[in-house]
């Protein structure tokens, strides 16, 4: 009996897992190509090394490193209303950023992929 429930419990957790909305999470191909204009709200969470770095930046981004976000975060206050898109290098920072911006109230997405994929798609 407990090997049944257990493999109910597996399938249902399974289920729950595979069908997750992944809403809050977008490549950096599907940003590019087709949200990014000059109304987007873009969050980068590198340092300011990185931000001016090789890789570059986004033109319009805001740059708050993720180590100064928490106390950083009524900056964002006047556009708490709106959708931010978060970037890093490639995805780790930006995902921990859009936790803790969601997590505060506020609607973000984190751009997958980071300025790694950016400038693999200019370099295309």
């Amino acid at each position: 009996m407990i090997k049944y429930l257990f493999s109910i419990f597996i399938v249902i957790f399974l289920f729950i897992m595979c069908s997750k909305d992944n809403r809050d999470v977008i490549s950096m191909k599907e940003f590019k190509s087709g949200i990014l204009d000059s109304d987007t709200i873009v969050l980068d969470v590198r340092t300011e090394e990185e931000f001016y770095g090789p890789l570059g930046h986004i033109e319009g981004a805001m740059l708050i490193p993720i180590d100064e976000l928490e106390d950083r975060v009524s900056e964002l206050n006047s556009i708490k209303n709106e959708k931010i898109y978060v970037v890093c290098r490639t995805g780790g920072r930006s995902d921990r950023g859009k936790d803790f911006l969601n997590s505060n109230g506020f609607t973000a997405v984190n751009v997958n992929g980071g300025m790694v994929a950016w400038k693999e798609l200019e370099d295309e």
